[in-house]
């Protein structure tokens, strides 16, 4: 048994057996881009659908979570729509002929490194939102995956432990078998955090180095109160869940 603490996140208590999710490992190379144009083209049709799946995720928050929770969508929206940040990526792959999911990475790299400086917690976590909204259009235009899809797979009651979780992987979560979720990263201002609140679904953020202590299979107690997680509880626990 080992205990280990984090932030509170969202109340609750669950148990059950962890699925480690992995989150975008992805490494861009940079590439001459053959022509720019198309790729600047198939970018703004991948914005186009990434704005509509927000515009229905924010109509599901609504209902599920409330208004004040599904304004965080509007403001992905926002972010998705931000012609400044965009056009410098556009821009750079019109002057430099590289490709666009290179540029984008490297400009998520350095919105991040901005954010991540500052002071203000509220601050850094606006920076976890553009690398989220970075990262879903880098997945689309590469025709990846979402992690989530993994977890409509499983039968048995989870928590998931991940490096970090966004807020459409809480809207995504079926929490039929999901009772609870543990990330390294994050605190109790984060979106994700928020949502998780809205919907009851308990959370402890910020547990430093987890995905190295536990795998997938592993048992797990977490009080999202507490901010507290035990790997392996002993019988007593065990007993008292």
């Amino acid at each position: 048994m080992k205990k280990r603490k984090g932030t509170g996140g969202a109340e609750g208590k669950a148990a059950g057996t962890i699925l480690v999710l992995n989150n975008l490992a992805f490494e861009a190379r940079a590439e001459k881009s053959e022509d720019a144009e198309y790729e600047i083209s198939r970018f703004e049709t991948v914005r186009k659908e990434y704005k509509e799946e927000l515009k229905q995720l924010y109509r599901e928050a609504e209902i599920s979570a409330g208004e004040e929770p599904a304004n965080i969508f509007l403001a992905y929206i926002e972010m998705v729509n931000d012609d400044a940040f965009f056009g410098k990526i556009i821009r750079r792959i019109q002057n430099e002929k590289l490709n666009l999911v290179y540029v984008l990475e490297e400009e998520k790299k350095a919105a991040a490194v901005i954010f991540q400086s500052m002071d203000d917690p509220y601050m850094r976590e606006r920076g976890t939102d553009i690398e989220n909204v970075c990262d879903a259009l880098i997945r689309k235009m590469e025709g990846l995956n979402s992690p989530m899809d993994e977890v409509s797979k499983t039968k048995e009651d989870i928590v998931i432990v991940a490096a970090d979780l966004t807020p459409e992987d809480i809207m995504r979560m079926d929490t039929t078998h999901v009772k609870g979720f543990v990330t390294e990263r994050g605190g109790n201002t984060s979106h994700t955090v928020i949502l998780a609140k809205a919907l009851g679904i308990p959370a402890v953020v910020g547990v430093k180095n987890i995905l190295e202590e536990a795998g997938s299979k592993t048992n797990i107690y977490m009080d999202g109160g507490e901010g507290t997680i035990i790997l392996e509880p002993d019988q007593e626990v065990s007993d008292i869940l």
